[in-house]
């Protein structure tokens, strides 16, 4: 294969990586950024939206029958929830680098998590940012949330559930034991 036919092919793969994001967004319920709809207020609802966001559309595609690791949605929820700094960091990191952030590189995944960072409006960006949670903790707190097999290694799905109700009821029991803008 020439230089030219690999560059069109992972073009290719690019865009319809972008263009997936792109229809699931439609899909995925707004009201997760609603305080009336959520019943939460100021950073438990910056918070909520941000990585609801994330989380509404990854359930999404768990729940239409795409297989996910424990693995995969946490090394793409760590970046995401750190904001720019972590998405630019996606973009150069080294696990050689004892002081690396994401510690692997990742361009194309930066490019997407910061089109699905971008899907919400300035306000609800600047609200999160504002916050300035501690991202690793509640990664952590999302991914020992979420439904598993039990070897642990697959997220299951739970159709019977919709999305933002998972999430709601998710962010509801972490905000229990978890204050957004505190690290311990």
């Amino acid at each position: 294969m020439s230089v030219f036919s690999v560059a069109c092919v992972l073009s290719i793969l690019f865009l319809r990586s972008i263009e997936a994001i792109d229809n699931i967004r439609p899909n995925s319920s707004p009201d997760i950024c609603s305080s009336s709809k959520v019943g939460l207020e100021d950073d438990k609802l910056a918070v909520t939206c941000y990585a609801g966001n994330f989380l509404v559309k990854m359930l999404t595609e768990l729940n239409s029958g795409n297989k996910k690791t424990v693995e995969h949605v946490r090394v793409h929820l760590l970046p995401y929830l750190g904001g720019n700094a972590t998405l630019d960091a996606l973009r150069s990191d080294e696990p050689d680098d004892p002081a690396c952030t994401i510690c692997y590189t990742d361009v194309s995944t930066a490019d997407g998590l910061t089109t699905l960072r971008n899907s919400l409006s300035t306000s609800q960006i600047d609200a999160y940012d504002k916050v300035g949670v501690c991202y690793v903790r509640l990664t952590e707190l999302i991914m020992e949330a979420l439904p598993k097999s039990n070897d642990g290694v697959w997220l299951s799905p739970l159709k019977e559930v919709p999305p933002f109700e998972q999430v709601k009821a998710m962010m509801e029991s972490i905000f229990s034991s978890f204050k957004p803008s505190v690290c311990p």
